[in-house]
């Protein structure tokens, strides 16, 4: 076959594949792949494995399933991370090359690439990387799985799931231990090493998918150092599916937890038991330290151990409201019978550092690059607390950036006085003095750019999302639609209400 042979047949040929892709309607691929996850759950409702086990096989084999999931791989924030071929798809023509090599026949999974990212307490978490065929043939599979995740998931479950957030699960301990006659008693649970210590053999037996596709990706191994390790235990961080396959082995927390005080609702009413979980980390509530140490906490490690989990015995305490804890960055405490969630102090810790690291690496850089750098983490922290009680701690965190830069602007100049550095690096606004901003206008900035506040987020309190809603049940459309728009309405500018809320 000669090179213009290639061209006209398509094989091999760029210039055919890349508007095969830039062609492409989305809008109808996505509703094509949302119709067969609505089924898939209606299926899974039933009971009707058989018929979940069919469409699932019709899904991974559609042509539209393949787009998709290529589509999110190539464009969420691990689309320039190669895997151990080093390889990305990064033009229309090599990703449409890659729908078309989302084959199951002959498939195999190649090795993981480990990496290394630091974690809060100064440790690192290993992280398995898939190459980019393997990380879209997982989320194809992905969109065939969720629906049944949802289906059959937790109702207090918050981590990794469509719609849920920590807010969620921050909302959720509000309403648990807010009121006079709430529990006063905690579990905090830490699961040691978690995503490196899943049973493989309890993934094969209760994930409902192609098991031969699990098998491959849990056995696929990884490469560290040139050398090639197995995998005897554990999904990979950083594998699309993982999450998913990870919640699906946890649920079932709730029903252990609550089978321990035994089977009547009264029986768990009285031991005012509530479950908590994003991802591995998860709060039980109970009426007294006893009924948690000596009924649930046997029960919960029971739970685990059938799927190859054990609990941290440093980190996981019982502990009473008084003295509050810490979850998912916040700290939750009663203060005199009143329930505060604030901020907590290793969150506000971790954000002071990370600053002042960003302004002592410009310690000769311009003004505007340190502003641009310290912006968006200073207003994604925010953004993330800002359900809470917070406006004093912004302010406060607003002190300090201030002070840090206050002192990195004086020894830039030590031989000018300081009126001279406040003229070079501060300006008046109206009332406001004092504010750390460029001169002039800048590219995105036309009169200066100015740093980014923390007290300037409002505080709005978080509306949980209902415990058994499910994306992929058309009953829920309309609460789903009703619930987005509320949210957009409530973060346009104007549209916040002072509430210092979980308060």
């Amino acid at each position: 076959m000669t090179a213009n042979d290639a061209k006209a047949s398509g094989t091999g040929a760029p210039s055919r594949a890349a508007p095969m892709w830039d062609q492409a309607n989305w809008p109808h691929i996505e509703a094509e792949v949302k119709r067969l996850q609505v089924r898939i759950a209606k299926a899974a409702r039933a009971g009707r494995w058989g018929k979940v086990k069919v469409l699932q096989r019709l899904l991974t084999r559609s042509h539209n399933g393949k787009m998709l999931a290529v589509k999110r791989v190539t464009e969420n924030r691990g689309k320039r991370t190669p895997g151990v071929d080093g390889r990305i798809w990064s033009s229309p023509a090599a990703k449409w090359k890659g729908v078309l090599s989302l084959r199951h026949r002959g498939y195999r999974a190649m090795p993981l690439r480990r990496v290394y990212i630091p974690k809060s307490n100064g440790k690192k978490r290993p992280l398995g990387i898939p190459c980019m065929r393997c990380r879209s043939m997982q989320a194809l599979w992905k969109l065939a799985l969720e629906p049944v995740a949802e289906t059959l998931a937790d109702a207090n479950s918050y981590g990794f799931r469509p719609e849920r957030s920590t807010a969620d699960a921050i909302a959720q301990c509000f309403i648990t231990l807010a009121k006079r006659r709430s529990p006063e008693w905690v579990l905090e649970g830490d699961i040691r090493g978690c995503f490196d210590s899943f049973s493989h053999s309890w993934f094969l037996e209760h994930i409902p998918m192609d098991k031969e596709i699990l098998r491959k990706w849990l056995e696929a191994g990884y490469i560290d150092e040139g050398t090639l390790f197995e995998s005897r235990a554990g999904t990979p961080q950083g594998g699309i599916i993982s999450p998913v396959i990870a919640n699906m082995a946890l649920d079932g927390l709730e029903a252990a937890v609550y089978a321990s005080v035994g089977t009547s609702r009264l029986a768990r009413q009285t031991a005012q038991l509530n479950v908590v979980r994003y991802a591995d980390d998860f709060v039980v509530t109970g009426v007294s330290k006893d009924v948690l140490q000596l009924k649930v906490l046997p029960a919960v490690r029971q739970f685990m151990a059938a799927r190859g989990l054990e609990l941290s015995e440093e980190k996981t305490r019982i502990t009473h409201i008084a003295e509050g804890f810490d979850f998912l960055g916040q700290n939750v405490r009663k203060y005199n019978g009143k329930l505060l969630i604030k901020p907590a102090k290793k969150s506000i810790k971790s954000l002071t550092e990370k600053v002042g690291a960003i302004i002592k690496n410009n310690a000769s850089g311009t003004q505007e690059a340190l502003i641009r750098q310290l912006n968006p983490v200073i207003r994604g922290w925010a953004q993330y607390h800002r359900h809470i009680v917070s406006k004093a701690i912004f302010s406060s965190i607003d002190s300090h950036i201030w002070l840090r830069l206050w002192n990195w602007a004086k020894r830039r100049h030590p031989m000018k006085g300081a009126r001279w550095v406040k003229q070079r690096y501060f300006r008046h606004d109206g009332n406001r003095d004092w504010i750390f901003a460029t001169k002039g206008s800048t590219a995105g900035a036309p009169h200066g750019l100015p740093l980014f506040r923390a007290a300037t987020v409002a505080i709005r309190r978080h509306v949980k999302i209902r415990g058994l809603a499910n994306p992929y049940d058309l009953a829920w459309n309309t609460y789903f639609v009703r619930r987005r728009t509320a949210t957009r309405s409530a973060e346009r500018p104007g549209a916040h209400k002072g509430a210092e809320g979980m308060a």
